[in-house]
């Protein structure tokens, strides 16, 4: 099991990472573990976010071919499908929730923010993937 430091201004624990994440401690980033995870400077939270608006915007323009395949296909295959797109959007419009929400924390609290922020997306990311490879097989 992988663990993460958690620091404090006092000590250093270490605990596993499910129970640091699942307390909501900051924790420093894999091969930083004598490090106190600093805050990112403006410059690198707004290059964060224009990843992720980008990353965002792929997957939506993305989403609207597929839901363009999906009016010409047979009946049950679009029902099948449309149920998929439809998973997909609400996981994209989170995602954008998240990415959204960033921009209104500072500090420590956006970099903690960060990482449901890179959950969202690896997830949406993840599920893109599997209705890809259903696209491709048919």
């Amino acid at each position: 099991m992988k663990k993460r430091e958690v620091v404090s201004k006092i000590t250093v624990v270490r605990l596993p990472e499910p129970v640091a994440l699942a307390l909501g401690m900051p924790f420093s980033l894999a091969g930083q573990a004598d490090k106190a995870v600093s805050p990112p400077s403006q410059k690198q939270k707004e290059e964060y976010q224009k990843k992720i608006e980008t990353k965002l915007n792929e997957l939506n323009q993305e989403l609207k071919e597929w839901k363009d395949k999906a009016k010409k296909m047979g009946e049950k295959a679009r029902a099948e499908t449309n149920e998929q797109l439809s998973t997909l959007s609400k996981k994209k419009q989170e995602a954008s929730k998240k990415a959204q929400d960033l921009k209104s924390k500072t500090g420590k609290a956006s970099e903690e923010f960060k990482a449901g922020v890179d959950s969202a997306v690896e997830d949406l990311s993840k599920a893109f993937d599997r209705v890809r490879a259903r696209f491709r097989s048919s």
